[in-house]
């Protein structure tokens, strides 16, 4: 697909892309930024767009083939074209804060996709570590995680996120316990005999 060249939104070629991968079983869909040429078409564009666009189309589209996505979670009606600044996948964790944080050493595999940071190897990585033993964020540090990015996202064995504070239950402090005196109401009972 030639990015660019028309007013075609993102959220139009992902969802053109998602259609041929279902319909038509593509394996692979490219796209090429638009290159304005000197002698061309009055009705195309006179500057390129930026290869930014590229780019992060290419990783809408892997996170459509292998991370689970669908083409309607990554564009919205009000932001129809992916964002220059970040990737989609960390897009989509920044408007989904009721998703996370995901416990790296109980959730599924769908889950922990969709973590920013963790990548799809890992995810088979981190699955058949956990078997044996709790990861924590060292573990993860010697996969090759994101870290940094993941953190936000994540529970693991050593490591709480703040956003997961606010589900932490504070108990109530205890009462304190005061003994009872066991013969104070004998005496009261006894002047009645």
């Amino acid at each position: 697909m030639v990015v660019g060249a028309t007013s075609t939104s993102d959220r139009q070629i992902l969802s053109t892309a998602s259609h041929l991968y279902e319909s038509y079983k593509l394996r692979r869909i490219y796209f090429s930024s638009f290159s304005p040429f000197p002698l061309g078409d009055a009705r195309l564009p006179q500057s390129a767009p930026p290869l930014l666009r590229e780019h992060r189309l290419y990783q809408a589209d892997w996170l459509m083939r292998y991370y689970g996505f669908r083409a309607a979670e990554l564009t919205t009606d009000e932001e129809p074209n992916l964002s220059l600044q970040k990737d989609p996948k960390l897009r989509w964790a920044e408007a989904h804060p009721e998703f996370f944080p995901v416990d790296v050493n109980a959730a599924s595999r769908e889950a922990l996709l969709r973590v920013p940071g963790v990548g799809y190897r890992n995810v088979s990585r981190i699955l058949r570590i956990r078997r044996y033993h709790r990861l924590t964020l060292d573990d993860l540090r010697k996969l090759n995680v994101r870290v940094k990015l993941a953190q936000r996202y994540l529970i693991a064995a050593d490591h709480l996120p703040h956003i997961a504070r606010h589900l932490v239950v504070e108990l109530p402090k205890p009462v304190q316990a005061v003994q009872l005196d066991l013969f104070a109401g004998v005496s009261a009972f006894s002047g009645q005999l």
